[in-house]
């Protein structure tokens, strides 16, 4: 709808006034101002859309151009390319900011104000506080290290942060923990206007790391929801987490135990209904429950979505190498290369995943490892 509406928009017009309203006296600001905002607010626009509407559609512009193709990260050794770059990516971010203001107007209005999104929260502080006795400063060029970890947390620090609250025992527990920390993350990123930084406390990430290991391979899974949740929750986080051998172990141990129930006609003994799951207590639980919770948990709202791992796509998204990458080995390669690179060294971790086409997590480790 706005993105109609602005065609419909005198942006050359609101380009002339918008002068006045920045270039001006102090008299014609003021008017210009209100002109402006008399202008777009027709077309569902406010005010403080007026900047990046113009810089999203050239009007700003004082750099050199793109090309019809579009600068690409793939030639960036001349220097005015680089700032002609920048200001193609600042125009995106433009643009990924006017088509998101319900979200960023919602962020801000649920936290108060920008200042309480980005404000460690209790759970944040606690767990930091909780490994600081493990920090240890890196040498120069080297990141800091907890109990000798970059990334992953260590044994002795997930103790610690179980310390703060026990670690989740069943996967659905561990996933709607994980969740808590990816909407975080989220909000915080919606509120930067999608720059895809590292928003969570050291602590907090070394929590969701863990939860992520959880919820792969070292949960067991209880019944045969949980491995459906377990195999989508891998699927979802393209790669980083995959362990496979974890959901043949369900799927046999399982098995085994339905074999297991099985009666032997001639004894006359009657099996238990198979489609209750075991508790935990040993009991068998009711047919009519598990034949629910299955259904339910196909679609259980517990359940990462692949658009939610680590996809955040927008305007801003840097365009693919030009090249596939169709292996695990090419795509490592190719993060390797990125970061190895002057402009790819300040890039985010999900900058960085969307042009290789992996993780985020995935990038995380093999910087760790350059």
């Amino acid at each position: 709808m706005v993105g109609q509406q602005k065609h419909k928009l005198n942006l050359d017009r609101l380009a002339k006034i918008w002068a006045l309203a920045e270039q001006g006296d102090a008299g014609e600001q003021g008017a210009a101002r209100n002109r402006a905002e008399a202008l777009v607010q027709p077309y569902g626009y406010s005010l403080a859309d007026v900047p990046d509407l113009l810089l999203s559609e050239g009007y700003l512009d004082d750099e050199p151009q793109p090309a019809a193709g579009g600068f690409t990260f793939y030639d960036m050794n001349n220097p005015a390319h680089q700032s002609a770059y920048a200001r193609a990516e600042e125009k995106k971010r433009a643009a990924w900011r006017i088509a998101n203001r319900v979200r960023i107007d919602e962020v801000l209005a649920r936290y108060g104000s920008e200042e309480a999104v980005f404000e460690y929260t209790v759970e944040e502080k606690a767990y930091d506080a909780v490994i600081k006795p493990f920090h240890k400063a890196g040498d120069p060029g080297k990141g800091d290290t907890w109990d000798g970890e970059h990334f992953s947390p260590s044994i002795r620090v997930r103790a610690a942060l179980a310390t703060v609250s026990p670690w989740p025992d069943t996967i659905p527990d561990a996933i709607a923990e994980y969740e808590y920390w990816e909407k975080l993350y989220d909000d915080r990123n919606i509120a930067d206007n999608n720059n895809q930084y590292n928003y969570l406390s050291q602590g907090a990430d070394f929590r969701r790391w863990a939860l992520g290991d959880l919820i792969n391979e070292e949960i067991v899974a209880r019944d045969l929801s949980d491995v459906i949740i377990r195999l989508r929750f891998q699927e979802a986080s393209q790669g980083t987490y995959n362990d496979s051998a974890a959901i043949l172990r369900d799927l046999e141990r399982l098995h085994a135990g339905g074999n297991s129930q099985r009666a032997d006609p001639a004894s006359g003994d009657i099996p238990p209904d198979r489609g209750s799951p075991v508790t935990s207590d040993g009991n068998m639980g009711d047919s009519g429950n598990r034949a629910t919770s299955e259904a339910q948990n196909v679609g259980n709202p517990h359940v990462i979505d692949s658009s939610d791992m680590g996809n955040n796509e927008s305007p801003g998204a840097v365009s693919p190498p030009p090249f596939i990458l169709n292996t695990a080995s090419k795509r490592r390669a190719e993060v390797e290369r990125i970061l190895n690179t002057p402009e790819g060294a300040c890039m985010s971790l999900r900058q960085v995943a969307r042009m290789a086409g992996v993780s985020p997590a995935t990038v995380m480790k093999v910087r760790g490892a350059l």
